[in-house]
């Protein structure tokens, strides 16, 4: 066999692998550092793509406000990383902007409240009634 072709066939199956793992690896590190961090008040996603509010933060478990007076608890190990911006209109917007007003751009109050009665010459569907 070729010695040319057996390196290239070493290469394939046993060094893009490693540097893969080692990848993974180095991504495992940033998040678990990021999950002895956690602090109540911090707006994270969670591994199931899940986003709130760190209610409270215990040894192995944290609380997590997702709705508001809606609080679950979660493995910590579940927290997967840091919320920086949300959706407009998104009930966490509000409070990711009341937080950190530095991490996302203005929420326009508009967009979160959606229109106004003014904006909507029918009213509201409490005046149509």
């Amino acid at each position: 066999m070729d010695p040319l072709i057996l390196i290239l066939v070493l290469l394939v199956f046993i060094a893009l692998p490693l540097f893969q793992m080692r990848k993974q690896n180095q991504r495992l590190k940033e998040i678990r550092a990021f999950q002895e961090q956690l602090r109540p008040g911090m707006v994270v996603r969670m591994t199931s793509g899940l986003q709130g509010r760190i209610h409270n933060v215990g040894e192995k478990t944290i609380d997590l406000e997702i709705a508001p007076s809606v609080v679950t608890t979660w493995d910590r190990t579940a927290v997967l990383n840091p919320v920086d911006s949300v959706d407009t209109g998104s009930v966490q917007g509000d409070a990711l902007q009341q937080s950190n007003p530095s991490a996302s751009s203005p929420v326009d109050q508009h967009e979160v409240d959606g229109p106004s009665t003014d904006d909507n010459p029918e009213g509201s569907p409490e005046d149509r009634r």
